[in-house]
């Protein structure tokens, strides 16, 4: 949760809300259509990190949140980002470039669920104890630049691992994520409109 909220505070202004998990899409479409307190972008932060959650089941939400986003895009009436804290059920998932030399199982054959995924990168387990956090943005109030949006990420972790756990983290030049061994990593899927870049971040601690 430092994390998230150091994510919201580094990267745009934005008023914190956080919200019980309620698995319900409803829920997901009452929180898009409400109006704002401040003239601070608000963030809806959806707190489940006790939660086990199927993976499949919060892919299918994170859509659900991107296609209300779009259609309140197209009236000018996009008011929010959201952000997703939870853990996964044991679960491995591909990128766009993973392929099935890097397993070490036959994919018909997977000891775990396996799911191909729109986001880039490799191969990535996820399970129980590891905390799992999904922003969506749109990028029209950061700035349309993802090597941007990666860097600062990035040195949200470092910050906050070093101001509250004492820990000295740092990036290694030519990759992706952060160091203390390794920490963080992350890789995203981009939603394209006319008006305005949503993004999914996939990222662990």
């Amino acid at each position: 949760m430092i994390v998230a909220l150091n994510i919201s505070l580094t990267i745009s202004p934005c008023m914190m809300m956080t919200h019980s998990y309620k698995r319900n899409p409803s829920r997901i479409s009452a929180i898009s259509l409400a109006q704002p307190t401040t003239s601070l972008r608000r963030c809806e932060c959806y707190d489940m990190y006790k939660e086990v959650v199927p993976f499949a089941e919060a892919w299918s939400w994170q859509k659900s949140i991107v296609e209300e986003r779009k259609k309140l895009i197209t009236i000018d009436e996009d008011i929010s980002d959201s952000l997703i804290v939870l853990q996964h059920e044991p679960v491995y998932t591909l990128g766009t470039a993973s392929s099935d030399n890097n397993l070490n199982f036959d994919v018909k054959d997977s000891p775990l669920p396996l799911y191909q995924t729109e986001r880039g990168g490799e191969v990535t387990y996820h399970g129980p104890g590891q905390l799992v956090m999904y922003p969506l943005l749109n990028l029209r109030y950061q700035k349309m630049d993802l090597h941007w949006y990666l860097r600062a990420l990035e040195e949200v972790v470092i910050r906050v691992l070093s101001s509250t756990f004492s820990l000295k983290a740092s990036r290694v030049e030519g990759l992706t994520g952060v160091w203390v061994g390794k920490f963080c990593a992350y890789s995203v899927s981009v939603c394209f409109t006319a008006c305005c870049c949503l993004l999914i971040l996939f990222g662990f601690l």
